[in-house]
This record gives structure tokens, sequence and C-alpha cells, in this order.
């Protein structure tokens, strides 16, 4: 899919959440303080067609489904979606086991937030993966 401009200008990060109550909070307060324009998607069955879209700069991942949100990590980090390879990830967990987070070094995670966590963890994690897509210049 050919690269769009969101219409706000703002960043497009995509949030990977099966909890609409979630989902419709970061959308809301992130568009609310200026910070990114989230794209949304309830399963990771749903994240290869969001990531087609090479205009997203970052993704907030929940590991609800473990298995399939480290399978989408794992294709993402070895470029088979059209966004950056090297896009900065955000997780979001309710607990975390030993085993899990050794899976998780490898694929270069930014951030895990723990539900549930505070609006202000949300947002300066999001202003910390939209500052990692800015090239200084």
């Amino acid at each position: 899919m050919a690269s769009m401009t969101p219409s706000s200008g703002l960043p497009r990060i995509l949030l990977v959440e099966p909890d609409g109550l979630v989902r419709g909070t970061v959308a809301s307060v992130c568009r609310d303080l200026g910070l990114a324009e989230v794209v949304q998607a309830v399963n990771c069955e749903l994240v290869p067609k969001a990531l087609a879209d090479d205009s997203l700069s970052a993704c907030i991942l929940s590991l609800t489904d473990c298995d399939g949100a480290l399978d989408v990590l794992d294709r993402l980090r070895q470029g088979e979606y059209a966004c950056q390879a090297d896009m900065p990830v955000a997780l979001t967990a309710t607990g975390i086991d030993a085993a899990t987070a050794a899976r998780l070094k490898p694929l270069r995670i930014r951030r895990l937030l723990l539900k549930p966590f505070k609006i202000r963890d949300l947002v300066t994690t999001v202003e910390a993966l939209v500052a990692a897509t800015t090239v200084p210049g």
C-alpha cells in the first residue's frame, strides 16, 4: 500500500488491543493531546492488513494473545510488512513470565506497560515511541 499522509498531520501508530474501552481511551487521549493518530485493531489476525500501510510509525501491541503477538513482532522484525522493520514497539500485558520475557528480548521492545496502567504512563510511552521515529535533522 502506498504511503498515506494522515489528514491530522500527526504520526500514525497502530494499537492492537482486544479491550474496546482501552482502545477508545488510548485513541481519544492521543487525539486530544495531539500526540498521534491511532489506527485500531482488535486482535493479531487484523495486524497484517494494518501493517501493509507504510505510513505507520509505531505500534502498541497487547500480549493478550501472546503467541499471536510474538509472531507479529517476529514477522515485523524480519521485514515482512510494508512498514519499517525497526518500528518502535511497546507492549501491554496483565503480567509476564520469564519465558515470555526471554522471547521478547531479541524483538527490541521499547516499553512494557502492565495493566492497569495510568494514563500518564501511556502518554509517556506514546511520546517516546513518536520521538524514536523522529530523525534529528
